[in-house]
């Protein structure tokens, strides 16, 4: 018995020793890759601030953090590769370098840019070469005009390759979405500065909408800068109005707003000029996309005569349904909680009165009606 417990033991020592063998020669080097807050949350990318090797990047855009605590001595070189969905744009490789047994690092793209010395081995790291495609004309075209990444998911991916061409470790990847908006603009009240037409309101209330193809929902703070200023006679042009202290100026979220807002006054008679500023993070730092600027002229309500009594109200949607029928009953009935606060006519803003002469004028004609616009306040 106790002859057989002797040839056990070593069996056991050496099953012990083979697996721990094979535990050591499956350990790799462990890569994490971290994205800046100006890349991960930018809704602008610009292209030449990942052109490592030619031009060299001055924004603190990823850091790649290298774990070599369990395996013994190698030799390879770090790449660094970004997609767009699965197409390859741009592929970055540093020198071959050696990564001592237990060496531990965090490492930028700027020092990686400008060259890295390892905390054990004192190697030296930095980028030394640098691949792009572009997966399509579009993508170059919309590149070469704004020289901005599309708009998209894009994906970067690191690992370390060794220097024998076929192993490499598991990639650490981080991905993004980018935004990359090209406008915002007024819808209404008023027209844009400069067409010559100068929009009516007889309102003091109106409700301010803009458009935009940038998705707020992708922003961590109210993306949307809205300026209103009152335009003064001693004012020479708009520029110059927009240089005083505006008479309402809010950060939001919304792209429609109903005015006036908690303790803010109110629209008093007069011209006004309004804009809206969309603050967008980029990787490489914060930008400003300008609307175009806007104005309209506040007159007072009392100016219709009796616009707002609910008689007028009930003869023009009489009106709407004898000129359109059908159609006519389902717009009427679709403003019955809304006031009447304007009546527009070929851009221009008239009374009841002058609607009626208008009307008493097409008597007996064929006209065609292309469009119609109603404004008013919801009840």
């Amino acid at each position: 018995m106790r002859f057989r417990k002797l040839k056990i033991i070593p069996l056991l020592i050496l099953l012990v020793s083979f697996f721990s063998l094979i535990g050591k020669s499956n350990a790799q080097p462990r890569l994490e890759l971290q994205l800046a807050p100006s890349l991960e949350l930018a809704q602008i990318v610009y292209v030449s601030d990942f052109d490592f090797y030619q031009q060299g990047a001055n924004q603190f855009l990823f850091q790649i953090t290298v774990d070599n605590s369990e395996m013994g001595q190698v030799e390879g070189y770090l790449q660094f590769e970004i997609f767009q969905n699965a197409e390859s744009l741009s592929e970055t490789q540093s020198n071959v370098f050696t990564l001592m047994a237990g060496e531990n690092f965090t490492v930028s793209n700027i020092e990686l840019n400008a060259g890295y010395s390892t905390p054990i081995g004192q190697e030296n790291i930095r980028f030394e070469k640098s691949n792009t495609t572009t997966p399509s004309q579009e993508f170059e075209d919309e590149v070469f005009a704004g020289g901005k990444l599309p708009k998209g998911n894009y994906s970067f991916i690191v690992k370390y390759v060794f220097n024998n061409g076929s192993d490499e470790t598991p990639p650490a990847s981080a991905s993004i979405f980018i935004n990359n908006p090209t406008f915002i603009r007024p819808i209404t009240p008023g027209t844009r500065a400069g067409d010559g037409y100068l929009e009516i309101l007889y309102t003091q209330f109106p409700t301010f909408q803009y458009e935009t193809d940038f998705d707020p929902t992708f922003s961590t703070s109210e993306p949307f800068h809205v300026q209103i200023f009152k335009k003064l006679d001693q004012h020479g042009s708009i520029d110059e109005v927009l240089t005083t202290q505006p008479h309402y100026d809010e950060l939001m979220f919304t792209t429609v707003f109903p005015y006036p807002v908690a303790a803010v006054q109110p629209l008093d008679p007069g011209v006004y000029v309004w804009r809206v500023q969309l603050r967008m993070l980029t990787s490489s730092g914060t930008e400003v996309l300008e609307s175009p600027v806007y104005t309209f002229r506040v007159e007072d309500p009392s100016s219709l005569g009796e616009l707002d009594d609910e008689g007028v109200k009930s003869e023009v949607m009489r009106i709407l349904i004898d000129l359109l029928g059908n159609r006519g009953e389902e717009i009427a009935k679709s403003l019955s909680d809304y006031n009447l606060i304007a009546i527009r006519v070929n851009g221009e803003t008239i009374t009841k009165k002058k609607l009626y002469e208008i009307i008493d004028g097409y008597e007996g004609e064929e006209r065609l009606i292309s469009d119609i616009i109603l404004k008013g306040t919801q009840q």
